[in-house]
């Protein structure tokens, strides 16, 4: 882990080199310039979602091209849709009013059956990121926004219980604003995008409007956390991990095409 300024400015993050104009950026098609959410699906394949309609693209992670798209229901739904996750054979997405939509990749139709699940979130929490996390069979859920009462000063990642589809009162950790902005000089942390590292077991957890990412152990402590160059991310929305612990971030276009970042691990 880093221990000093001096080690922060080299913009390493644990295993990974950040804001490198050496890692691999890739383009995407105009149809993804509003990415959000980020997913491993399997065969070098992400899935991802746009943040206004539940529509659900497939891509190749070494060209951007769309494999597959398909949405959910007879019609698009138009919904503020913002994490995408996937569990074993289904997989979730999340809107900003933390309402979660169930389902299955199509065989071959266009569109999906889908099964929705009510949380006691609201618009005012603003869910922006989503993960899996095996360990606890549950699903994770980012807020951006209000972190519940007396929680001023907070941001909260709150816990789906996938054995009862059942929302935890309590959040599952909380992040400490304070300490980001004193250790290191990271202001208003909103998080927009949430995975889990699959050998560590540890949360890396992206902020947008303050380009930042951090590192969350399983009990909620922070342990590093290192502000990503605007160069290189116009505005981080999404991030998944893949099986070899190569770190893919995805930033909206902000005005132009999107693009997705692949960290190897060192």
């Amino acid at each position: 882990m880093l221990s000093s300024c001096q080690d922060r400015s080299s913009h390493k993050f644990d295993n990974y080199n950040l804001n490198e104009k050496s890692n691999i950026k890739i383009k995407l098609p105009k149809e993804l310039s509003e990415i959000s959410g980020l997913a491993y699906s399997e065969d070098n394949h992400i899935v991802t979602n746009n943040d206004e309609t539940g529509t659900v693209f497939e891509i190749d992670i070494l060209t951007g091209k769309i494999l597959n798209e398909f949405y959910l229901g007879k019609k698009k739904i138009k919904k503020d849709f913002e994490g995408i996750a996937a569990v074993n054979d289904s997989l979730f997405m999340v809107t900003s009013s933390g309402v979660l939509y169930q389902f299955s990749f199509p065989d071959e139709e266009q569109n999906v059956e889908y099964k929705k699940y009510k949380t006691f979130l609201s618009s005012k929490y603003d869910v922006e990121g989503l993960c899996f996390d095996r360990a606890t069979n549950s699903l994770l859920l980012a807020c951006k926004g209000f972190a519940g009462k007396d929680l001023k000063g907070y941001k909260a990642i709150f816990k789906f219980d996938l054995s009862n589809h059942k929302l935890a009162e309590e959040p599952r950790f909380l992040i400490w604003l304070k300490k980001l902005k004193d250790k290191y000089d990271i202001k208003n942390f909103s998080p927009s995008g949430i995975e889990i590292h699959p050998r560590s077991g540890n949360f890396f957890i992206v902020s947008a409007n303050i380009k930042a990412i951090i590192e969350i152990s399983p009990d909620g402590k922070i342990l590093e956390a290192v502000k990503l160059d605007k160069k290189y991310h116009k505005q981080p929305e999404g991030i998944t991990i893949l099986p070899d612990g190569s770190l893919i971030i995805a930033d909206e276009g902000n005005g132009g095409k999107g693009f997705i970042t692949i960290i190897k691990e060192n």
